[in-house]
């Protein structure tokens, strides 16, 4: 159990994005530790019947400030984990959830902030826009070419801009590749070494920034209550270091699949996904093409980026070890998929 977990006791918590796969996990957890969780769903059919039972629902959206009032009323601590994660997405959709919801996400935090001790905003670290060199925290976010980074980029502004103007206490954590059970990130690629093929760039030697969902939860609920993450930003890996080419063939191995991995210079490998994925601009914009730019970025880039002052500053991180993480992976997408090795 991590230090912070029992301080969550008779806490009211307030939490976005209870239905996804990070909302769901983190929700779990808080109720095993005795927290009174409220959570903010469009459609109480996405939730699962004891999550229901166990929670205080509130119907409604980002967009809809009487619900987003509702759920915060009485709120200790708030959880901000919906967000529009889609790889391939027009820009309106993401800055519609990403961006407009959280500006009214935060209007509402200000007409309850006598309540509220700590917003705990998750992030992404594609709001680096994919560097060759590891980024720490420090870095000046330049506008990013891909919507979902780019609205995250400004969603992260807008918090500290408000912290900095109101005083609200935050913290910004900023995930890197999300993996462990229900993980959309580990069935993506489980189906296609299952049933295709995979890019990988460059030998497949880039950090992948992994992060199973279990060592998530513990950093988020250590920023919730730690004095030391205070209207701070943190990256969020596993601290170690696994390269693309590393799990992929550890995932091949664990199950038992011979679905093609396709390695290509980044050079090529980014003309051919600019001219794969540019008809489906035109043609069909919400369709997601097999292969587009943002993929060969996530394999050709780094996502290792730095998590030194997450170290530092003292967040229970990796408590599941890479092996371990691996296994629970597997697990659930074998079970899931119905394959018999």
């Amino acid at each position: 159990m991590i230090p912070q977990a029992d301080a969550y006791r008779h806490q009211t918590v307030a939490v976005t994005g209870a239905t996804g796969f990070v909302g769901q996990h983190l929700v779990r957890r808080l109720l095993t530790h005795g927290a009174k969780v409220i959570v903010l769903v469009r459609n109480t059919a996405s939730l699962p019947t004891d999550l229901v039972r166990q929670c205080r629902v509130v119907n409604g959206d980002l967009l809809d400030i009487e619900a987003l009032n509702a759920m915060l009323d009485g709120a200790a601590y708030l959880f901000h984990c919906a967000a529009n994660v889609a790889t391939w997405s027009p820009w309106q959709a993401y800055a519609k959830t990403n961006v407009e919801g959280m500006h009214t996400l935060l209007a509402a935090v200000s007409q309850n902030r006598f309540s509220l001790k700590r917003l705990v905003h998750l992030s992404t670290l594609d709001v680096y826009g994919f560097p060759v060199l590891p980024a720490d925290e420090s870095a000046i976010l330049q506008k990013v070419a891909f919507g979902y980074g780019e609205s995250k980029r400004l969603g992260d502004l807008a918090v500290q801009e408000n912290g900095a103007h109101t005083g609200l206490s935050y913290a910004v954590l900023r995930p890197g590749n999300i993996v462990g059970p229900r993980s959309p990130f580990v069935s993506r690629i489980g189906n296609a070494l299952r049933t295709g093929w995979i890019l990988t760039v460059d030998g497949g030697l880039r950090h992948a920034g992994l992060l199973d969902i279990e060592n998530l939860v513990d950093v988020m609920l250590w920023a919730g209550m730690s004095k030391q993450a205070h209207q701070q930003v943190y990256n969020v890996r596993d601290p170690w270091d696994i390269c693309w080419a590393d799990y992929l063939s550890d995932l091949q191995s664990g199950l038992h699949v011979r679905g093609k991995v396709v390695d290509l210079p980044y050079g090529i490998a980014n003309l051919l996904a600019h001219s794969y994925a540019t008809p489906f601009l035109w043609v069909a914009p919400t369709a997601e093409p097999a292969l587009h730019p943002l993929i060969v970025q996530i394999f050709g880039k780094t996502c290792g980026h730095s998590i030194e002052k997450l170290k530092a500053h003292g967040a229970v991180m990796g408590r599941l070890d890479y092996q371990s993480s691996l296994q629970r992976s597997l697990e659930w997408f074998v079970k899931q998929n119905n394959i018999s090795n």
